[in-house]
């Protein structure tokens, strides 16, 4: 990132939109209550947000959000994220998405992800992946810890799922005080709280 270029530095900025693959129906009944909520218009491209950023002058930290295994949506794959940042690479940085729930089959596409040099970080949503610090989610942090990179965690409330019946998020995993343990236990591992008031 070429940062004398810039004023500043998003360091949460979502892909909200692939340039790859169709909207999830699954995800767009999340995404349209979380419009409604945040009284918010037409949701940018990957490449739209860039040339956003670009114009302001901002350097962005982009991640999606892998929640395939707690709402069963297709997500947008880390590797779109991946090759943006490569592409841009004088303005956006890339975190993969891990989620605790996939296991050593998700920690090995992790990894690979991190191998790359790409990806400068990582992002965890225990909301919407359903986990509390606990033991299933410690091998994704002792990845993260290894490599010496930062994660965002993102707590509190998040807007996502507000309105939906049933829609099966849960606040109680967005606590900011379970990520306390996390940061004491993985000091090589630099922690980020993203919008952390409670609740």
């Amino acid at each position: 990132m070429l940062t004398d270029n810039l004023i500043a530095i998003d360091v949460h900025t979502h892909a909200e939109v692939s340039c790859r693959q169709p909207v999830d129906e699954v995800w767009k009944e999340y995404e349209d209550a979380a419009s409604q909520y945040f009284k918010a218009s037409k949701r940018p491209t990957i490449s739209e947000a860039i040339d956003y950023y670009r114009e302001l002058k901002i350097g962005l930290v982009m991640f999606t959000v892998n929640s395939e295994f707690e709402l069963g949506n297709r997500r947008i794959p880390n590797e779109e994220i991946a090759d943006a940042a490569r592409d841009n690479s004088d303005i956006m940085i890339a975190f993969a998405s891990i989620d605790p729930h996939t296991g050593k089959l998700g920690l090995r596409k992790a990894r690979a992800l991190l191998d790359d040099g790409v990806n400068k970080g990582s992002e965890l949503h225990p909301k919407l992946q359903a986990f509390l610090n606990n033991r299933n989610a410690h091998p994704a942090y002792k990845l993260v810890n290894e490599y010496k990179l930062p994660a965002i965690f993102h707590s509190d409330h998040c807007g996502i799922g507000t309105g939906l019946s049933g829609g099966g998020l849960k606040l109680k995993y967005s606590n900011p005080i379970h990520i306390a343990d996390v940061a004491a236990e993985f000091a090589d591992m630099t922690v980020i709280i993203a919008h952390p008031s409670w609740p």
